[in-house]
């Protein structure tokens, strides 16, 4: 027999975390008759795989790690084999596991996660950072980041990739929503102080702060207790004459209800 052609066109029709499948294409008259040896090289270990036709789903692969397929033609004596054609592609990285945020600033967010992958020492992380139509992207050679210059109260999907040591191969994303904290009010003053109640103003610049509401904490010696308002301002009833008075504001995100830090103001009634 003589040797079959190399074979043809070869690719990676789907790339996977633990699956390839290849394709390639022959032009010998005789390669009605062929069979195909695909030999698997990973770093140390080699094996093969036959297939009878033009195509081969390669299995039980290793994720995030570089591979070398070499695809060669075999005549019909099952000996007789053409010059080997190779590809070398990286699978992908497994998702990230346990997301979370380990703190939740004013305008920044500390992520960590872990992965498990006997690849993962050569990993690279890429960050997408969403918020309504902003997009952009950090990276990161450790499974935690700082991510700062966000926008106080206000909602952000962090996605986390995993990448292969190609800085290409990028495993499936990670998501976690979270809104950042509210600012700080800002000149919190009192307007008018009675025998028995309280006008107090702040001020308010975060940009998201159409949808904050406020909490005001109203504590004396003996007792506590919470009023809310939608606007920068608030009257406080039911005061007792003559007491000292700690009031409180928080600014309040709506939807996640993330409080900011309060800002405190001692008065006498």
């Amino acid at each position: 027999f003589t040797e079959p052609s190399p074979v043809l066109d070869l690719k990676a029709e789907y790339v996977g975390v633990t699956s390839v499948n290849l394709t390639w294409t022959v032009s010998d008259a005789a390669s009605d008759s062929y069979t195909y040896r695909i030999e698997v090289a990973n770093g140390t270990s080699v094996r093969n795989v036959m297939s009878s036709f033009t195509r081969a789903e390669i299995t039980e692969l290793i994720p995030g790690t570089m591979y070398n397929f070499t695809v060669f033609a075999v005549a019909n004596d099952s000996e007789t084999e053409g010059e080997g054609v190779s590809i070398i592609l990286y699978t992908k990285p497994s998702p990230v596991l346990d997301l979370k945020a380990e703190y939740v600033g004013v305008t920044s967010v500390n992520l960590t996660w872990t992965v498990s992958d006997a690849a993962s020492n050569s990993y690279t992380y890429r960050i997408e950072v969403v918020n309504g139509t902003s997009v952009r992207n950090l990276t990161s050679s450790v499974n935690k980041i700082e991510i700062t210059e966000l926008i106080p109260g206000t909602m952000y999907n962090f996605t986390v990739f995993a990448v292969a040591n190609d800085s290409e191969t990028e495993g499936e994303g990670v998501s976690i929503i979270l809104y950042t904290k509210p600012s700080p009010v800002l000149d919190l003053k009192a307007e008018y102080v009675g025998t028995d109640k309280v006008n107090l103003t702040w001020v308010m610049n975060d940009t998201a702060s159409d949808s904050y509401t406020y909490r005001i904490e109203v504590m004396n010696i003996t007792s506590i207790r919470n009023l809310t308002s939608s606007v920068t301002r608030v009257e406080i009833t039911e005061l007792i004459p003559g007491t000292m008075y700690i009031f409180t504001v928080f600014a309040v995100a709506s939807v996640s209800q993330m409080e900011g830090e309060g800002v405190s103001r001692i008065l006498y009634t």
